[in-house]
Formats: structure tokens, sequence, C-alpha cells
């Protein structure tokens, strides 16, 4: 068999470039990596308690399944989706100059012009998470009056892993602040060390199961204070940005974190996640009482 010439090499590495590029440009950006999230979802459906409902409790395998969702919208090859989606994942408080934003999406989107800072620059986490936790509810009001109806509770699933996926994003630090995957420069100018990608991976590479996150979890209705819960989990997350830089070269490792003080710290973050996301989800059951269906929805 004659050798290939050089023009059939040549096509052969640039189909073998396109075919690289085109996945890599679909590939998400990601927290927590797939797994990472799966077992953070599960492991927040372990530490509900027992006044959740039963049909909630028995879903951890169907949450940590719809939790990958909201990193797949990031696609690129749906850039309408996409375009709208990668902003719901981080908030920077850094670029608000201590400006106390509010609890609603569109006055903090008026507080940002005010601020001369695009909106989505600074990111719309604790929005996505409030209005996710409240989409959950209602759906949780729908179940209280038909709680015989499993496309209710089936929604109701879908709900709870977008949900997962937005809060656990903003227990990883790097999520809450302008120093996303390194220390940005005076102008904003971040080195992409690759940092944010070994943070996200530590906790499955670590090799920890949901009943050990879930262990000791301290889950509480935030009702009534929903937002001002969810700034608090800002502010304790971005407060937790130059530890994790302090440990930066100790992350790196097959089987996670180098360091038992690296491994301590990822642990802490993963415990956080999945308490704080049961936190919510206990919040949505509880505010789901007072809901009042209109008279027109029959199901």
């Amino acid at each position: 068999m004659s050798a290939p010439n050089l023009q059939t090499l040549w096509s052969l590495s640039t189909r073998c470039l396109i075919a690289y590029w085109l996945m890599t440009a679909a590939a998400p950006t990601r927290a927590w990596l797939g797994d990472g999230h799966a077992l953070l979802s599960r492991a927040s459906i372990e530490a509900l308690p027992d006044q959740m409902p039963q049909f909630f409790r028995d879903a951890g395998d169907v949450v940590a399944h719809m939790s990958l969702d909201p990193d797949l919208a990031k696609n690129r090859g749906v850039p309408l989706l996409s375009h709208g989606e990668f902003s719901e994942h981080n908030f920077d408080p850094e670029l608000l100059k201590g400006e106390t934003y509010p609890d609603k999406r569109y006055d903090f989107v008026k507080l940002c012009s005010r601020l001369g800072v695009a909106p989505e620059k600074v990111g719309f986490s604790p929005y996505a998470i409030a209005e996710w936790t409240q989409r959950l509810a209602v759906a949780f009001a729908e179940h209280r009056r038909w709680p015989d109806d499993q496309t209710i509770q089936q929604k109701s699933l879908i709900y709870a892993g977008f949900l997962a996926h937005y809060s656990q994003d903003l227990v990883q630090p790097l999520h809450a602040t302008i120093h996303y995957d390194g220390r940005a420069d005076a102008n904003g100018k971040v080195p992409n060390s690759g940092i944010h990608e070994t943070v996200d991976a530590a906790l499955e590479r670590m090799g920890v199961g949901p009943t050990q996150l879930a262990a000791g979890a301290s889950v509480t209705s935030f009702e009534g204070n929903l937002f001002e819960a969810i700034r608090r989990q800002v502010q304790e997350s971005n407060g937790q940005v130059t530890h994790l830089y302090d440990l930066a070269d100790q992350f790196e490792g097959a089987d996670g974190p180098s360091t038992e003080q690296a491994r301590r710290f990822i642990h802490e973050r993963g415990r956080r996640a999945a308490e704080f996301t049961a936190s919510l989800y206990l919040t949505a059951w509880v505010t789901s009482k007072q809901l009042r269906l209109p008279r027109w929805v029959e199901r």
C-alpha cells in the first residue's frame, strides 16, 4: 500500500483539528464537574428531614440527573440559550463597589446600570437560586392539592435539579468572586490559570460519598428571609477565596488534594453545598403551605 502524500496528510490533520475545535467549542464550562453535581444532589436529598414529602426523599437519582442540565444548556451550539445561561452560574460582588444588591432581578439590573457595570458581568446566580426555589414552592403547592399526580411530582424533581446546580455553584468560592480562575489584576483581567477546574474536580477525586457529605448537615428553612440567606451565602463563599488561594498548590492530585488541610477544605465546601441546597428544598416546602393556587387551575 502506498504511503499517503502530503496533501492527504494535511487534509486528515485539518479534519482532526476541526473536529477537536467543534468538540471543545461545544463543551460547557462546568462547576464541581458532572459527577460532583450528581454527588452533591444525592447528598442534599439524604440530608432532608422527614417532613419533606416521601416521593421527593426517594428521588436522589432523578434530582442528580437533572442537576447536570444547566451546564448542558451552556453548549455553544445553541447560542441563544447559552448566551442567557452562562451568567446564571456566578456572582462577582466586588464589581458592585460595596452596594447592597436588591432582592429582585430587574431591580438588580437597574443598580448595575447606575454603577456602570454590565449585570451579566456581575452574574445572576443569587436570582437564579431565589427564582428556582420559589418555582419549586409553587410546584409543591400543587403537590399538596394533588398529592397523587405524578406529573406534578416529576415537575418538582426537574425544578429541584436546576436549583441544586445553581446553589451548589454558589458554595464553590470561585463562583462568588471576580478572581474566578486566578487572581484578577488591577484591570480586572483574569489569568485563566486552571485552578477553577482543579477545584471543581477535587471533590469527586476524593471519593467521598453522599452519606458522608449529608452527615451532620444543619438543614433549616429560610422562609421569610430567603434572599437574605442567599446574600449570606454569597458573603460566606466570597470570604473563602483568600483561603482557597492560600491552598492553591495543594488541590491537584489523582486522588484529590495532596494535603489534609486542602482535603478538609474541599470536604467542607461539599458538605456546605449539600446543606445549603437541602435548606432551599425545605424552604420551598414550608413556603408552599402558605401559597394559594388560582381557582382556574385543574390538574
